[in-house]
């Protein structure tokens, strides 16, 4: 990592929804120019629009918030932003559409990455074309640090860390539970979710989504056969009726992987997954029956062409839109990832006060290229196509801590 660079942190995709959230959380946070912690500047394709955000941050001077242009299907243009900076952090999406070029132009440019997606034929891409250039240019090339999959990550994590230290072994199977979650939805996260559909109709494609291993280095035998809740049914844990979590099937695709660079530390036969939970009460059950139909209904219907033209116009936000700001502040996630340990229940709790997908996801990526632009001394010394918990680690979860996310660990006889 060359060490004279203009800025810390760079922006790509300030202007857009998400984009707009993170510079909002760095200047609230960390400030800009004199008495900042860090130097950052912000990027994208429009010019204009940049500068919007730069006059809704109430920075008049230029020299405090820098603009720089690109094109994400210019690599050129790519190499020359990123060759400024320590570390990208980019929120322009669908990555399977506009990444491809700015991970290539990171590894050039020996420069750190960091990234929102929950596109496994986008990371499945990634491992493939970039791992190798990325360990040999020692360049962190780190998918997936908000909502995705950061809470699930790092919350396994710790919860396999505390298993090895308290009884010397690992937890052979964990379950993430979906406790309680309030937030919105913007027209960026619906833009990828209707791209995966759209590649799910490749064969080729359709076979990387459905293997719960495609995110492994490669090379790499498969594990054993993991589940995926699919219907209703009672929960003896939480004392609750389960169902599917929308994020499930990508969330434990990241943790596997994990374990595998961590040269699998969690066991070679780990199980894990994720369910949503409907507390025990009255009408639960049914709750929790049209809760899954009607998860399966809109998945189904942002398959076919003509049902998702309906729902976009008519439903879904369009991309740049997504929840208020008074939505977004009564916004919160608590997730619980349980295991079993001789006879001992152990759990971590992971919560947040802010809205999941968007305030919350501000906080994470926001943490994790802070992490990575003034922590480098203090992170793992491995390189490639990672994940939060083998990129930063502990060091994520303390930043994350003092930012305001709770990792919450318990043990019980």
């Amino acid at each position: 990592m060359k060490d004279k660079r203009s800025y810390d942190i760079v922006i790509w995709g300030a202007s857009g929804f998400t984009g707009k959230l993170v510079c909002q959380y760095l200047m609230k946070n960390y400030g800009i120019g004199i008495g900042s912690t860090f130097r950052w500047a912000i990027a994208g394709r429009n010019h204009k629009k940049l500068e919007t955000i730069r006059n809704d941050l109430n920075l008049n001077d230029p020299e405090e918030m820098p603009i720089l242009t690109g094109d994400s299907f210019d690599l050129k243009s790519l190499k020359a932003i990123t060759d400024k900076t320590k570390v990208i952090l980019t929120t322009v999406g669908p990555y399977s559409l506009y990444g491809s070029a700015l991970v290539e132009a990171c590894i050039r440019t020996q420069t750190h990455y960091c990234d929102l997606t929950g596109e496994v034929p986008f990371i499945h891409h990634t491992i493939n074309k970039f791992h190798k250039s990325a360990e040999k240019a020692k360049v962190k090339i780190v998918h997936s640090c908000g909502f995705d999959s950061v809470p699930s990550d790092l919350g396994c994590f710790i919860l396999q860390e505390r298993s090895i230290c308290d009884f010397g072994t690992p937890i052979k199977r964990i379950r993430l539970y979906v406790k309680k979650v309030k937030g919105g939805i913007s027209g960026g996260t619906i833009a990828s979710m209707i791209e995966i559909m759209k590649l799910a109709k490749n064969k080729d494609m359709k076979r990387i989504l459905k293997n719960p291993y495609s995110l492994y280095p490669k090379n790499t035998p498969k594990g054993r056969k993991q589940p995926h809740q699919k219907n209703i049914q009672w929960d003896e844990i939480s004392q609750g009726w389960i169902g599917p979590f929308i994020m499930s099937w990508f969330n434990s695709a990241i943790v596997r992987r994990t374990n595998a660079l961590l040269n699998f530390k969690y066991g070679k036969d780990f199980i894990y997954d994720e369910v949503s939970v409907i507390p025990k009460k009255p009408f639960s059950k049914v709750k929790a029956q049209c809760y899954a139909l009607g998860l399966g209904l809109f998945t189904g219907m942002l398959y076919f062409r003509f049902s998702r033209w309906l729902l976009s116009k008519t439903l879904l936000p369009k991309p740049g839109q997504g929840p208020s700001e008074k939505s977004r502040k009564s916004g919160f996630f608590i997730f619980d990832l349980i295991g079993a340990q001789s006879n001992n229940m152990l759990k971590v709790t992971v919560s947040c006060g802010s809205d999941p997908g968007y305030s919350g996801t501000a906080l994470m990526i926001g943490e994790a290229a802070v992490c990575l632009a003034i922590d480098e001394k203090l992170l793992p010394q491995n390189f490639g196509v990672l994940t939060p918990a083998t990129a930063m680690g502990k060091t994520l979860i303390n930043r994350l801590k003092k930012a305001g996310m709770e990792f919450k660990y318990s043990n019980e006889d």
